[in-house]
């Protein structure tokens, strides 16, 4: 045991040693995907902080995270926002003082929000992307209704200023599975995508060094 954790923290570092020699960026904006479950017990809400911690640690400026919240029961749902809601701020707070927050419901209203400075993380609980963007799209109708706005100003930059979170994830983590999930429909669609089957509660400081070390070796494209 003692020779495996210590393989363990010598590839470790070797992982960080070579993303910080790297002359290739590390993702400024990483998405993750989980599950109400991946974060209800205090192992899961530890590995959310824990990687929060890495990804600041090696220069990403703004992660989002998407709690898909399966119940179909609307009180349980409602519940279960509200609880994850008041852990992740109480968290944020102590475990990660000065990085600024957006919290949203499950209508996408801002249940929580704090002002940060080099570091920010958008969490969107059970408000998905096809709901972000019914929502602008509503939004900029009533502007056009109201006169405020012309029918030949709507275009891509007008509807992605009424979204929530206005930036394009450089790289999307999805843990535990080979899909992705109703979130940031409209600005992930030049996105890299990671898949690993590992479950969230497993996941460890390696496999998120392993992403930010693929993502450096990746040549992005961005559609073409």
């Amino acid at each position: 045991m003692y020779l495996l954790s210590l393989g363990y923290l010598l590839y470790e570092r070797y992982l960080a040693w070579q993303i910080t020699r790297s002359i290739t960026k590390t993702p400024a904006h990483v998405a993750i995907i989980l599950k109400e479950t991946d974060i209800l017990g205090l192992e899961g809400m530890d590995k959310l902080l824990a990687a929060l911690l890495t990804f600041k640690r090696f220069k990403v400026e703004l992660v989002s995270i998407y709690v898909d919240i399966l119940k179909t029961d609307q009180p349980v749902k409602t519940e279960l926002a509200s609880t994850l809601g008041t852990r992740l701020e109480t968290n944020f707070i102590d475990i990660l003082p000065g990085t600024g927050y957006e919290i949203y419901g499950l209508e996408g209203e801002v249940k929580s929000s704090r002002q940060g400075r080099d570091f920010f993380v958008y969490v969107s609980l059970g408000f998905g992307g096809r709901g972000e963007i019914t929502r602008a799209v509503l939004s900029i109708l009533e502007g056009v209704k109201a006169g405020r706005i012309r029918p030949e100003e709507v275009d891509e930059k007008l509807l992605e200023s009424h979204l929530l979170v206005k930036h394009e994830p450089d790289i999307m983590i999805r843990s535990g599975g080979q899909k992705l999930s109703d979130f940031l429909v409209w600005q992930s669609v030049y996105s890299e995508l990671y898949f690993t089957d590992i479950n969230w509660k497993d996941v460890r400081t390696i496999d998120l060094l392993r992403v930010i070390r693929d993502f450096q070796k990746r040549q992005r494209r961005y559609g073409k």
